[in-house]
């Protein structure tokens, strides 16, 4: 009986052995097919793939801009004034500025608007206001220089143009008058350049007024002044690019308070045109 039982017991373990090995040999059949086919799967390599970062919007710092208007006439005065009152820089600080780098804004700001941004460091501010000049500059190099004269002395004689003709029509006019007196080493005796001397309008100098001892008092200086005296407008400008070719050396005005001149060859004949104006006087 007992040698039954064993032989059961060893056959049982036999084909339970046997149903294993079977489960077995499935499960790594499986696997090799599942791991062939990972294998031969058509999967693009992670480093083929491309990626686009999108960056998380940055805030903008908010700048105001203010617009400051320039006007024919205008010195650097009355510049400095208008940017004080606008808020784009104090007078000290841009006077500051101008005498630290050694510039001037005298006559080299063109009429306009000049859109200005707040805040702003005062080599960005000089930069804004003289871009039209450096752009002038560029346009009008064959100009100036068949004239025989720098940018700044161009804009110099337009500035005092500017400042002695109210007439469009007599600013080239004036332009040779001022051109005949220097290319025959005349003193210039403009009104305008004592008037800025002086540093405040006078509607009539006086014979103390035209003594001032400054650079730019062309009744004493040979020459042109050291700078412009003001901002030329465009007229101005043009004419001191093209002025009338004529042989006139004098000019006064024909009436107290009018905006004509009387103009002269000789110094006889304006001697007549002065007795003319200072009837008109009251």
């Amino acid at each position: 009986m007992m040698d039954i039982i064993k032989k059961w017991v060893i056959n049982y373990y036999l084909w339970l052995m046997l149903g294993c090995s079977i489960l077995a040999i499935g499960f790594a059949g499986v696997s090799i097919y599942q791991a062939y086919q990972l294998l031969t799967l058509d999967v693009p390599a992670i480093s083929q793939k491309s990626f686009r970062i999108i960056p998380k919007p940055q805030e903008q710092a908010i700048v105001d801009t203010i617009t400051v208007n320039v006007s024919p006439g205008d010195t650097v005065e009355m510049i400095s004034q208008k940017l004080e009152q606008c808020g784009v820089i104090s007078r000290e600080d841009l006077f500051a500025y101008l005498k630290q780098s050694q510039v001037n804004l005298e006559g080299v700001v063109f009429e306009g608007e000049y859109s200005i941004p707040v805040p702003a460091a005062p080599e960005e501010i000089y930069a804004i206001l003289t871009k039209p000049y450096e752009a002038w500059i560029q346009n009008e190099a064959n100009r100036f220089i068949s004239l025989g004269r720098t940018p700044i002395e161009i804009i110099t004689i337009a500035s005092m143009i500017e400042k002695e003709a109210a007439e469009d029509s007599e600013r080239p006019i004036i332009a040779g008058v001022i051109y005949n007196r220097l290319k025959k080493n005349m003193k210039l005796q403009i009104d305008a350049t004592v008037i800025y001397a002086l540093g405040e309008h006078k509607s009539r100098l006086t014979y103390e007024d035209l003594k001032i001892n400054s650079p730019y008092n062309t009744y004493i200086i040979e020459g042109l002044p050291p700078s412009p005296i003001c901002t030329p407008r465009k007229a101005s400008i043009e004419a001191a690019l093209n002025p009338d070719m004529h042989s006139y050396f004098y000019y006064v005005l024909s009436a107290y308070g009018s905006t004509k001149h009387l103009f002269a060859e000789t110094y006889d004949e304006h001697l007549n045109n002065v007795a003319k104006y200072k009837t008109t006087l009251n």
